[in-house]
């Protein structure tokens, strides 16, 4: 029953850093420039996130009470979490980046140009990367291979529909966009 109970905080505990530290994100991105949630493009992805994130936050939660037997080893806690604060890092890096235009809707702005600099230099997506990384931390740190397997379906699923709507948009919408793309990765970069 210890064992159990154990595993149960650091899932909750997981879980719970995965909410703080969308919430600390949110603090810390700049103003926007211009936001307009009511675009088409905006209609694909908030909901679902939201979803997947409640989602991935249940699995990690109650994932030691449905797969005793498929512990992850006890190393696993800490780089769960090194992953989740590198995630934050990387969230802040975009953001800063970005500046004013680091918003949540999906449009381009007259003055909007492809951005090369920072994270954007290796990967498209950063900022959905590193939510990624943030709930994928929180899975791992809670030990069990179930949390890791349903979150990364979860997130990964909702997060590959948000990228193919920006990538739609920004191929059809922001010039230099096109070629950008065919030399650059998603959310992974190229060693």
């Amino acid at each position: 029953m210890r064992r159990t109970f154990a595993d149960l905080l650091r899932a909750g505990l997981g879980a719970g850093g995965a909410f703080a530290g969308m919430w600390a994100m949110e603090r810390l991105r700049p103003p926007v420039t211009s936001d307009d949630a009511g675009a088409p493009e905006n209609q694909v992805g908030i909901g679902e996130l939201t979803r997947a994130y409640f989602f991935s936050a249940g699995a990690i939660a109650v994932s030691p009470l449905l797969a005793d037997g498929v512990r992850l080893p006890r190393w696993c806690g800490p780089v769960g979490i090194a992953t989740q604060l590198g995630g934050f890092g990387l969230r802040v890096w975009a953001m800063r980046t970005l500046q004013g235009h680091y918003a949540h809707t999906l449009r381009v702005v007259p003055d909007q140009s492809v951005v090369r600099i920072g994270p954007y230099r290796y990967v498209r997506h950063p900022g959905y990367a590193s939510v990624l990384l943030l709930w994928l931390g929180a899975a791992v740190s809670a030990r069990n291979l179930l949390a890791p397997a349903l979150t990364l379906v979860a997130v990964g699923t909702a997060y590959r529909h948000r990228m193919d709507a920006e990538d739609a948009l920004l191929r059809r919408e922001l010039p230099g966009y096109a070629e950008y793309a065919a030399t650059t990765p998603r959310l992974l970069p190229r060693p």
